[in-house]
């Protein structure tokens, strides 16, 4: 890790220090923008089926789906560019472009377009991750424990604000205005960043440090990282599955409508706001440890969810929130301190490519487990009650559970260096 490190803490003295934390914090406002935009049509659901005419929710939540299967699939080209281009000019075009396309799918005529423009949205979403995660730990390599949990505030943020404002904009204007407003913002954000924001010069990604590694240890590491990847979109597919399985239990079980739902999403992700800086740096001391107790923390949480009464159902999306999020900063910077500087960028494009991959489909899946309880209760002419989703939160928090075994791969890939 060491050795990892020594040529990145040199190229970042070419930069001042007010120039590395306002490039920290605008990567953080990138952030917010990009899992806003994957989190924004969360409470809108039911109103999207009813606007497009759909016949089950599954087609909704297809919608999220498409635009994390196109987020996560070229992940690693995007990775392998990161680490010969530019870091900050390919942050500012996906970005930009991830905006046009959340503006296109405020003016979908119909589901055909909604799920052409979804595609595009993850097409240059996937830009953010495999670039901004080696671009933070290059900003702060003495401390990337903090520089991940500092700015993934921003995705906490994101998180929290998405189907929060959406939920509410949408009950007052309908689905289209919250996401043509967010166009606007994140277009906005993409232009100061270009403007403002610094790397090292001559960045990792110079050509001629390619040579350091040779092809065949760059492929055994990149298969290596496939295997840890597995491991860990068993925590994706689980959060990814509560994730929309929270918003029509809230919906279809408790009776919320779409502004109550989203504000519950954006207070269960509110709490990622503290967790994620502070167990971030606590982190730095003890990485390994931080992440097994967030893991099997999430997971507990999880199960509990359903058995909340409608009273106190906030206070355990909380609990699972907090912990669900402070654990992503955490594994991004281990995996990041077991690769070699020059391939970082392919190393997370790799990550994010089969675990987000896996985890894109658990959206969908959810949505057809919540139809078929839908018509399971007509069937039965019985009204949903909290027993018919707690086998599957159950099930989605055992995987969370299973995924601890990625931390012991990501200690065999340091041995690997």
């Amino acid at each position: 890790m060491r050795l990892a490190m020594t040529d990145t803490s040199n190229r970042t003295q070419e930069l001042t220090l007010a120039q590395r934390h306002v490039s920290l914090w605008l990567v953080t406002v990138l952030h917010a923008i990009t899992h806003i935009y994957q989190f924004a049509l969360l409470p809108l659901y039911l109103a999207i089926r009813a606007d497009l005419k759909l016949t089950g929710d599954w087609q909704a939540t297809m919608l999220v789906t498409v635009q994390g299967v196109a987020y996560y699939i070229v992940s690693l080209p995007v990775g392998i560019l990161a680490d010969k281009m530019s870091r900050k000019k390919l942050l500012a075009i996906g970005a930009f472009m991830n905006a046009l396309a959340m503006l296109g799918l405020s003016y979908a005529p119909n589901y055909g377009w909604a799920i052409a423009w979804m595609a595009v949205a993850g097409l240059f979403g996937s830009f953010f991750h495999p670039a901004a995660t080696p671009l933070m730990v290059a900003l702060f390599p003495e401390r990337p424990g903090w520089a991940l949990g500092r700015a993934a505030i921003g995705a906490a943020f994101g998180f929290f604000i998405a189907p929060l404002y959406a939920g509410w904009r949408a009950q007052a204007a309908g689905w289209r205005q919250p996401c043509l407003e967010l166009a606007i913002a994140g277009i906005v954000a993409a232009v100061l960043f270009q403007l403002f924001a610094r790397e090292p010069h001559d960045a990792p990604h110079a050509t001629g440090r390619a040579t350091e590694h040779s092809t065949r240890s760059q492929w055994k590491m990149l298969s290596a990282v496939a295997l840890v990847a597995v491991a860990f979109s068993l925590r994706d597919f689980g959060a990814s599955g509560i994730t929309t399985f929270n918003s029509l239990f809230l919906q279809r079980g408790l009776g919320f409508d779409a502004k109550a739902t989203g504000a519950m999403l954006g207070l269960m992700f509110l709490t990622g706001m503290l967790s994620n800086p502070l167990i971030g740096a606590l982190s730095d001391k003890r990485r390994f440890l931080a992440c097994t107790v967030t893991i099997l923390c999430t997971a507990a949480f999880a199960v509990l969810i359903p058995w909340a009464s409608r009273g106190w159902i906030w206070l355990a999306l909380c609990f699972y929130g907090f912990f669900t999020l402070a654990n992503y900063p955490i594994t991004e910077a281990a995996l990041m301190e077991s690769v070699p500087d020059v391939m970082r960028g392919r190393t997370f494009g790799v990550f994010i490519t089969v675990g987000g991959t896996i985890s894109s489909f658990a959206h969908w899946a959810m949505g057809k487990v919540a139809d078929s309880l839908q018509q399971r209760a007509a069937e039965t002419n019985t009204a949903l009650a909290a027993g018919d989703f707690a086998p599957w939160y159950a099930l989605l928090a055992a995987l969370i559970a299973v995924s601890v075994i990625g931390i012991h791969g990501i200690r065999w890939l340091r041995r690997l260096q």
